[in-house]
């Protein structure tokens, strides 16, 4: 039994090892042929290869500028900065295939010039989204702004000041340190230019931030929402220029500010948490009774419909809100307020020496009077001209010294509408050399002229054409240095014309480049230009914090004070920029003073004219640097406080977005404000590495796309014509109003007016109240139409507003009047 158990066991082994022997058997099989396979496979491999080698040359590669039907964030990135480098919109799709086509890539992809558009809006969109990340993060803010007018429609040019990142993505420093950074907000149209209005635009401005920033889904992810009320309370101060408008808009936005920190105080106070609390449950008890208490109790309260009670209750609920941080405001300390109401100005650096300048020349054309002095010639315009062109030039020169005598009123009229002096001078030249009209003036023929005579390249005429910053002086310069260049080509311009002769306006400048006393002036002008404002703008036009400027603007009047005491500081033959210029430094244009020295003997009053230029300028530094006056709220601001209100010295980010806007409307007529906006803030190379570094998801492409989709379809630019011309026609209409009821109560008055006997006997106008006295000149002014009687608020008294209606009964009643007494 034991032996056949083993034997049926052997067999089984037998049997398995003969079953694994033929599955071996058959897997080595495959292996065999697998084998073959691959041998022949890799001797093929070498002629495939070169098939497809040769293939690959004859068609190119592909590349997809879509992923699942949808453009690629690479590809919009790429679309927006072919559109940066100057490519069209309609272009950028063809563009793209040609240069794929140049490397050997298939793009089959042409994107339009719509898809175009939106990848510059969305660039946009991402733009606020940072504005509003920044904000949220920096520990305070200021902003700038300026305005213009553009084919008759004002525009606003807008900037803030952040505290951000000085490089976004930058791994090496997880926690960087925050440093001002200047951020354009947009270029915008507004219905007038009243400091209200700007108000306004600041205030939408800020809230389509907040509403751009928590509306991203980056906020969402980071759980943060921004409001106005958090970002206006971190304002810490406001640049522009020195205008009325722009001072009242300061006052307003500080006032907005308070109001705004009073409602973060009470806000803070009540808390924010779901349950409310004791503080918040007490308000709510407060305002529901006033509210009942308003409509006249309980029974009128009743019988109120749901939507009229939430209206009086929200009404009653803010005010109580708004009293309430008044008085948490007031109870601060003074310590604790002090950064809550921190609020700084600054004026425009380039505006402040072009009003010296301004002052400097009025002053200058006022010394000539004041020291009896022949003063320049008149450079009167053609009608003029031809009035005065018999009355002789010292004649002329009298009359400017306030005496008229012998003179026609014609003469007289002509000659108060005429102007002189190097000022109108550079003015006319630059008419001439250098016109903001290319098809008015020399232009080129001025640049080859001169490039041929004095071997320099493209260097035009200092722009005064255009009122250019500094431009004047630097004319003035421009003219002593080369002024017999400047002689002989404007013979050259009169002898080559087919009739030979100058204009005008050419002979205006031919005679003022002759005449001693206007170029007295345009060495006055030069000299200081060299002297302060060049080494001025080498300071101001630095990006630094303008708030520290206060040292520099007290070195600059000392000096300018030095220079009234000792004017041989520039005028000595041994003067030199040591001394003579305000930072010590090399002069700007040192041919100036050789061409003054070796004109000196023929400009005897030089000196004084040059003093009473710089009392002129130094009385508008006075007043234009008041910001930084002792005891003022620059000059008591700390340190810290000073870095928090960081404000540019110059203005000259806002004038230059205005200006690039003008010059951008002229090769975009149809283009909207929009997507101008949406290219200048292409010019922020941090909103690329800003998106590269939070806006990567999928949900960021997407919410940017969205939101660029759909402020492309919401009719924006209609919107904003619309805005304009129907507060156009409401003006209109209110004008038009005004006049009407102007006229009605003048016809009212001329009606009352007609029924006053009018009196003609001394006696009995002696015994006339001043009121009647009133009337009776009335009589004569309106309704005979005598435009000589003096208005009322010149005749203050009995006697005046007597001896004033005895000469308007002499003028229009002739031989009626009665003096006699008895």
């Amino acid at each position: 039994m034991r032996e056949d158990h083993v034997r049926g066991d052997a067999e089984l082994v037998l049997a398995r090892i003969g079953t694994v022997n033929r599955e071996l058997r058959g897997d080595l099989r495959l292996c065999h042929r697998r084998i073959r396979t691959l041998e022949k496979l890799c001797a093929r491999f070498p002629k495939r290869l070169a098939d497809r080698v040769e293939r690959a040359k004859i068609r190119p590669v592909t590349f997809r500028l879509k992923k699942k039907g949808i453009y690629t964030s690479q590809a919009r990135a790429l679309a927006g900065m072919l559109i940066r480098s100057g490519c069209s919109q309609s272009k950028v799709g063809g563009l793209v295939q040609k240069v794929g086509a140049a490397f050997g890539i298939l793009v089959p992809e042409r994107m339009s010039g719509r898809t175009v558009q939106r990848s510059v809006l969305e660039r946009k969109i991402a733009y606020d989204i940072q504005l509003g990340y920044e904000l949220k993060r920096s520990p305070s803010f200021t902003v700038s702004g300026n305005a213009t007018t553009d084919r008759h429609v004002n525009m606003e040019a807008r900037f803030m000041i952040v505290h951000a990142p000085r490089r976004y993505g930058d791994t090496q420093n997880p926690s960087p340190t925050l440093v001002p950074k200047n951020r354009f907000l947009a270029v915008d149209s507004s219905v007038d230019h009243t400091s209200e209005t700007q108000l306004q635009g600041w205030q939408g401005k800020l809230h389509n931030l907040t509403v751009a920033y928590s509306a991203s889904p980056f906020a969402r992810r980071n759980q943060n929402v921004l409001d106005v009320l958090e970002c206006v309370v971190k304002l810490k101060g406001a640049g522009g220029d020195h205008a009325a408008d722009q001072l009242k808009t300061v006052q307003l936005l500080i006032a907005w500010k308070r109001e705004m920190t009073c409602l973060l105080l009470a806000r803070t106070f009540l808390g924010s948490g779901a349950t409310p609390s004791p503080q918040m449950s007490q308000l709510i008890l407060r305002s529901t009774a006033a509210s009942v208490d308003a409509v006249g109790g309980g029974g009128c309260w009743a019988i109120m419909t749901s939507q009229a009670r939430m209206a009086v209750y929200v009404d009653h609920c803010n005010r109580a809100v708004e009293e309430l941080g008044k008085e948490l405001y007031e109870a601060l300390p003074s310590e604790e307020r002090r950064p809550l109401d921190l609020f700084l100005r600054l004026g425009c650096a380039m505006h402040k020496d072009l009003n010296s300048v301004k002052g400097g020349a009025a002053a200058m054309s006022t010394t000539w009077e004041e020291l009896e002095l022949t003063p320049p010639i008149l450079l009167a315009n053609k009608d003029n001209a031809s009035t005065l062109r018999d009355v002789d030039p010292d004649a002329l020169a009298a009359a400017s010294l306030a005496s008229p005598e012998g003179l026609s009123p014609a003469e007289l009229r002509a000659l108060e509408a005429s102007t002189r002096g190097a000022v109108k001078l550079v003015s006319l030249a630059g008419a001439i050399f250098n016109n903001k009209d290319d098809k008015k003036g020399q232009h080129d023929t001025y640049v080859y002229y001169f490039q041929h005579f004095l071997k320099r390249h493209g260097v035009r005429f200092p722009d005064t054409s255009n009122t250019r910053y500094q431009s004047y002086c630097a004319a003035a310069a421009e003219l002593l240095v080369n002024r017999e260049y400047y002689l002989t080509f404007l013979e050259f311009v009169r002898d080559r014309k087919q009739s030979p002769g100058l204009t005008n306006i050419e002979q205006n400048v031919y005679n003022g480049l002759q005449d001693p006393a206007t170029l007295t002036e345009l060495a006055v002008l030069a000299l200081y230009a060299e002297a302060v404002t060049h080494p001025y703008m080498r300071v101001a036009r630095i990006h630094q914090n303008g708030l520290k400027l206060g040292p520099l603007h007290e070195k600059l009047k000392a000096h300018v004070k030095r220079l009234i005491e000792d004017p041989d500081l520039l005028l000595a033959p041994e003067a030199t920029y040591k001394t003579g210029s305000l930072d010590g430094r090399e002069w700007e244009r040192p041919k100036v003073f050789t061409a003054i020295q070796r004109a000196a003997s023929g400009l005897p009053h030089l000196r004084d004219i040059l003093i009473g230029f710089l009392k002129g300028a130094l009385r508008t530094w006075d007043k234009f640097t008041v910001e930084f006056a002792a005891g003022g709220a620059i000059d008591q601001a700390s340190e810290a406080e000073l870095d928090a209100a960081y404000i540019l010295p110059t203005n000259d980010h806002n004038e230059g977005a205005l200006g690039a806007y003008r010059v951008w409307r002229r090769s975009n007529p149809n283009g909207t404000l929009a997507y101008f906006n949406a290219l200048k803030a292409f010019e922020s190379d941090d909103t690329e590495d800003f998106v590269r570094t939070y806006l990567c998801h999928e949900e960021d492409e997407k919410h940017l796309r969205a939101a660029a989709r759909a402020l492309d379809e919401s009719g924006h630019e209609t919107k904003r014509r619309q805005q304009l011309i129907e507060h156009a026609l409401a003006a209109a209409k209110e004008k038009a109003r005004e006049r009407e009821e102007k006229e009605a109560r003048e016809r009212e008055e001329k009606a009352r007016l007609r029924q006053i006997p009018l009196v003609f006997a001394a006696r009995e106008l002696a015994k006339l109240k001043k009121a009647e006295l009133q009337d009776q000149l009335d009589v004569y002014k309106k309704v005979y139409g005598d435009s000589t009687v003096p208005p009322k608020s010149r005749m203050a008294n009995k006697p005046e507003k007597l001896a004033a209606l005895l000469e308007a009964i002499e003028r229009n009643e002739p031989g009626k009047l009665d003096r006699s007494t008895d």
